[in-house]
């Protein structure tokens, strides 16, 4: 495994653990109305997503820097696309819930993709 990608393996594994303890405390602090009962599942699928996204492009990277933004943006628009269905069915088929899913979704995309860009731009620096 190259080195990169092992370092945001772990730093993506803290985050999502960090993230999950502040979940496990909101679904003891806060009513169970307001709380979706998928948001653990959700960190699931974006701490996964985030890694496919990376590795994916950390590929790409490798084969030719010069088209990375390409990728890095081909790979945004997919994922979103995904997240768009994903919020589409969940919220269909689950009205009640549908609210409360999609403020989960969105607070954790904001958080996973920050942690991705910011993990881009850091070691770019670098």
């Amino acid at each position: 495994m190259n080195q990169r990608l092992s370092v945001f393996t772990k730093q993506l594994l803290i985050l999502a653990t960090l993230t999950g303890l502040f979940i496990t405390g909101a679904i003891f602090l806060i009513p169970p109305d307001y709380i979706s009962p998928t948001l653990p599942f959700l960190l699931v699928f974006f701490t996964a997503s985030t890694l496919l996204s990376f590795y994916f492009l950390e590929k790409k990277l490798k084969a030719s820097a010069s088209r990375f933004v390409t990728a890095f943006m081909a790979n945004s628009m997919i994922r979103l696309m995904l997240y768009l269905a994903v919020i589409v069915v969940y919220a269909l088929a689950n009205r009640p819930d549908s609210v409360n899913f999609i403020i989960s979704f969105f607070i954790l995309y904001l958080i996973f993709t920050a942690f991705e860009v910011s993990f881009f731009l850091r070691k770019k620096v670098e």
